[in-house]
């Protein structure tokens, strides 16, 4: 009887035991469940952007659920810019690669190419924008080999909304479960560059003058949208060289148009600046084309719309604005 009883007894006990690590275990599994789905919601959608405004485009979108870092370092103007196979192969683990196009990148289609990057998504920010055909493009042969088109679409806040619009398609696609996250981040952005157009439009409503000298051909988009008229002294790309007559061109306009500013920009020598301003009697400001920033500016933590702020105070003084 005792036997039977201690036998009875043990089997109990092997149940009991049993039915402990079964519901263990499913608790185990549940919690490692619950733990991988926490990790993977606690993951940030990595992205890279080729240049400043698109960095900002992208960070303003992405919010805290991506890692945004610019693939141009702080301080280089990005016409000429080549990165090193160090920095191509830190690209590795960045699943969206964000660029503008139409030649702007030099770079880009030698690792497009490669094959090396198979998880990476290329998202051309001006997809769907009908780009201005380049007044003056001999002086960059990529932009050339790209169909000669005009890449500066970001210095027109509507047009810079596209921009946005794309970036944020490419991150909802990537990210689907943040999807109203990007959505509600870039309407909220959107109305940002619409408050910026705004202003410009206001700010250069009541103007004595027409006309401005820009360093470099970066503003054909602005001006068509505001109605102003841009003379450049270098092409397309800003550090290229300029021919004695193509100076002496800007100097004659200057002075028939009776400028008093001359626009350097915030990355390049503003030697040749100076020299024009001195043979016309003006003034040298800064009017940025956003195309980078530089350390002191990236410590003060500048971004897109204060940069455009501080063009559209320049150019007020440039215009004669009331």
């Amino acid at each position: 009887m005792n036997k039977l009883w201690v036998g009875i007894v043990g089997g109990m006990i092997i149940v009991a035991i049993t039915i402990f690590a079964v519901f263990a275990n499913e608790n185990t599994f549940e919690q490692s469940k619950q733990n991988s789905i926490q990790n993977l919601s606690n993951t940030k959608l990595k992205v890279a952007a080729s240049f400043f405004p698109l960095y900002e485009f992208a960070r303003n979108v992405g919010g805290n659920k991506t890692e945004v870092y610019s693939f141009l370092p702080i301080g280089n103007e990005p016409h000429s810019w080549e990165p090193s196979i160090q920095q191509i192969e830190e690209l590795k683990g960045t699943q969206l690669f964000v660029y503008n196009g139409a030649g702007m990148e030099a770079y880009l289609s030698k690792f497009m190419e490669s094959g090396e990057f198979p998880n990476m998504t290329f998202v051309k920010a001006t997809d769907g924008i009908v780009l201005l055909k380049a007044d003056s493009a001999e002086d960059d042969k990529e932009i050339l080999a790209q169909g000669g088109m005009d890449p500066h679409v970001w210095n027109d806040p509507i047009l810079a909304e596209q921009e946005v619009t794309n970036i944020k398609n490419a991150m909802k696609k990537a990210d689907p479960a943040n999807a109203q996250y990007y959505e509600n981040n870039a309407n909220e952005y959107i109305a940002k560059l619409s408050t910026l157009d705004n202003s410009i439009k206001t700010g250069l409503s009541n103007c004595k003058k027409d006309t401005f000298v820009s360093f470099h051909n970066a503003f054909n988009y602005f001006s068509n949208r505001y109605g102003v008229h841009d003379v450049w002294i270098t092409g397309i790309a800003p550090e290229a060289d300029v021919p004695p007559q193509d100076i002496q061109k800007v100097i004659q306009i200057a002075k028939d148009k009776d400028v008093k500013i001359i626009f350097s920009e915030d990355l390049v020598d503003p030697r040749l600046a100076n020299t024009l301003a001195s043979e016309v009697g003006a003034q040298v400001l800064v009017l940025s084309p956003l195309e980078g920033i530089n350390e002191t500016e990236q410590q003060e933590g500048k971004t897109y719309l204060d940069k455009w702020y501080e063009n559209l105070h320049n150019l007020r003084i440039a215009l004669e604005c009331q």
